[in-house]
């Protein structure tokens, strides 16, 4: 007996649904599509300004091949790494460090690798990895993953 009910109403549910979306909003009775339009931005507001996309013709390029294109120096594009002295370094109790740079940049080891030894007035370069990741690579060429802190 309920799985004739439930089958009765699955039956029925759209027939309800459907006639909910036939009532629709005022202004879909609107004929002209401009009256229609200005109806619709008049209910629910008028969308925000689209973001400026950039040109299909720049697909591909990196940042800095787009400001190199477009005569700007390679400066004013994003740099690809950054080097600098270790002016302070603490342990934490899973071994993983945190260092803090000459240029008040601070950055954690996201993850755990013994043969990345650093220490304080170390020069290190931290670069840019895959997928947005960053890597340190300590003064023995040795890289390890990290996140910036501060």
């Amino acid at each position: 007996m309920k799985t004739i009910l439930v089958g009765i109403a699955l039956i029925a549910a759209p027939q309800f649904l459907f006639a909910a979306d036939k009532a629709g909003h005022a202004c879909a009775s609107v004929r002209d599509d401009a009256d229609r339009l200005a109806c619709y931005d008049q209910a629910f507001g008028k969308p925000s300004a689209p973001v400026a996309a950039a040109p299909k013709g720049q697909f591909g390029f990196t940042e800095k091949e787009v400001a190199r294109k477009n005569g700007q120096s390679a400066e004013s594009a994003d740099p690809s790494s950054v080097s600098a002295a270790i002016k302070a370094l603490d342990r934490l109790h899973d071994g993983k460090f945190v260092v803090t740079l000459d240029n008040a940049q601070v950055w954690a080891q996201s993850e755990f690798n013994s043969q990345a030894d650093v220490e304080i007035g170390d020069t290190i370069t931290v670069r840019r990895a895959a997928l947005g990741s960053y890597l340190l690579v300590t003064k023995a060429g040795i890289g390890t993953r990290v996140r910036r802190v501060k």
